[in-house]
């Protein structure tokens, strides 16, 4: 897989998923106001490191609820949305 949506991700005390065992294989992507926002973010996604970061973006948004990617490739580009 090159994607995966973790939906209410179990978060450490600092605010972060425990995910050493995953950083070699996966880049762990929160939404975009996680650091800043009070309220506990309810999804996550993981995108592989196969997938080259000059083929992926992040969609900022202000909400803990919902994140958006696009990804691009020779397959042209694509949005996708992950809501809680």
């Amino acid at each position: 897989h090159d994607l995966t949506c973790i939906q209410e991700p179990f978060l450490n005390i600092v605010g972060l998923v425990n995910a050493s065992n995953l950083r070699c294989f996966w880049d762990v992507i929160y939404p975009t106001n996680h650091h800043s926002n009070h309220e506990q973010s309810q999804t996550i996604l993981l995108v592989n490191k196969k997938l080259s970061k000059n083929n992926w973006h992040i969609i900022p948004l202000n909400t803990p609820n919902i994140m958006a990617i696009k990804i691009h490739g020779d397959f042209r580009k694509v949005h996708i949305y992950k809501i809680y």
